[in-house]
């Protein structure tokens, strides 16, 4: 579950909070969506293909030797060159706490944006999945009275 969400930390807090889907359609899959016309998009959809040729291209920009590996200081290259990085972590890409990361952990790290809108897993999604996806949920009567939500907490994240 950490290697979908880590990327874009925010979304993750959208999903998860309670109350999550109504925070989700008020701006958690807006940060996804906005950035992804810097990878995809092309001819309607955003493929799994568009994001590969995408995050391949950024792991040149820290492997410009072509060492097979980047460190964290290389990793914040890819965070100035890309929106989409922006706010992403080393860690998340360095699994094996090695300090490194190769170009197949990086390639193969799943994308947040399919994680959330590819409900099909056909890696192709249109814009009226994301319609779908971020479609406003009806809010449950507890989330309507400020009710608690899992572990006691109440439900502020309106």
């Amino acid at each position: 579950m950490r290697r979908r969400f880590l990327v874009l930390p925010l979304c993750w807090l959208a999903l998860t909070a309670p109350g999550g889907s109504r925070a989700l359609a008020q701006g958690g899959a807006d940060m996804l969506v906005s950035t992804a016309s810097e990878w995809g998009g092309q001819g309607g959809a955003y493929t799994c293909q568009q994001w590969r040729a995408y995050v391949t291209k950024l792991y040149r920009v820290a492997d410009p030797k072509g060492r097979g590996y980047f460190g964290a200081k290389d990793f914040e290259r890819i965070k100035m060159a890309s929106s989409v990085f922006a706010q992403a972590s080393f860690d998340f890409f360095d699994q094996s706490g090695k300090g490194r990361v190769t170009q197949k952990e990086f390639i193969e790290a799943e994308s947040p944006f399919f994680a959330l809108f590819d409900k099909k897993k056909n890696c192709h999604v249109t814009m009226e999945d994301i319609r779908q996806a971020t479609a406003a949920k009806p809010a449950t009567p507890a989330e309507d009275k400020g009710g608690r939500g899992p572990g006691g907490f109440g439900s502020r994240n309106r």
